[in-house]
């Protein structure tokens, strides 16, 4: 795929599920100092509140339910557009200035040399690619832009009705990886999804104006993740199975936007 000069993308992240590494929290010192060396000098530490169930397998007693605080340890760049999110068990890298899928990758693969030298983790299990791109045209039409068919009942009814938002999700597989995309258009300021609040970096500011009609295309592909999954932590390895990744979503954006948008943002 060719690269656009005028891509909507606007946030890129990619995680790597591992072995638990319980030790992180001791760890963090070494961590951000190799780190601030490689262009992250910024730390931040976000507290997130989840549940946990556990299920009695003999089914003889009630699931418990218990809260489930995790702590992800963010790094990031000077100017905050790239950072390095750090939890037990997982690796991600994130930025909102998505140049080429070279220059992303070879940033991917500093992170996973740095981290995984301190903190040394057996495996991985899972390897996730999302992007996020955010689509708005001057004429407020978003079928010139966004094939007719991922916008629900826009542009089927007549001109007296206004959507306040629609929402398409497909889930897709194939060969070991699946691909989830998700369409959501509504009339609003553009913001991150909900999971993204606390630590995606700021929103770029040639995105930051977009407040009316638009459709966010919020896109993921993965691999692994199935129960038991685990291979050996090669970063070689998770670098190619990231280009498959990307190459999925990339076919998988073609197939939403239209013609005259990718000829648009040449």
């Amino acid at each position: 795929m060719a690269k656009l000069s005028k891509a909507p993308v606007f946030y890129t992240v990619v995680q790597v599920l591992h072995s638990p590494i319980l030790k992180l929290d001791a760890l963090i010192p070494e961590l951000q100092d190799q780190l601030r060396k490689e262009g992250f000098p910024g730390y931040s530490a976000s507290i997130q509140t989840g549940f946990e169930v556990k299920a009695d397998p003999t089914g003889t007693t009630e699931p418990k339910i218990s809260q489930k605080q995790t702590i992800a340890h963010v790094f990031a760049s000077r100017d905050s557009t790239h950072s390095i999110v750090l939890r037990e068990q997982s690796l991600s890298y994130q930025t909102v200035e998505f140049d080429s899928m070279s220059v992303f990758e070879r940033a991917l693969a500093k992170a996973i040399e740095v981290t995984s030298r301190i903190l040394e983790p057996d495996s991985y299990t899972r390897i996730g690619m999302r992007l996020l791109d955010a689509v708005a045209h001057p004429s407020d039409d978003l079928t010139r832009y966004i094939r007719p068919e991922f916008l629900g009942l826009v542009g089927t009814l007549g001109d007296e009705w206004d959507a306040d938002y629609t929402f398409n999700e497909t889930l897709l597989i194939k060969e070991e990886r699946r691909i989830k995309a998700r369409v959501l258009s509504r009339s609003t300021q553009l913001s991150y999804p909900a999971d993204l609040i606390h630590i995606a970096p700021p929103i770029p500011e040639r995105f930051r104006g977009i407040e009316g009609v638009h459709a966010m295309i919020d896109s993921d592909a993965i691999f692994g993740g199935q129960n038991g999954f685990a291979r050996e932590f090669d970063g070689a390895e998770i670098l190619t199975h990231l280009k498959a990744l990307k190459s999925d979503l990339s076919e998988v954006f073609r197939s939403i936007v239209t013609p005259e948008a990718l000829e648009d943002w040449k």
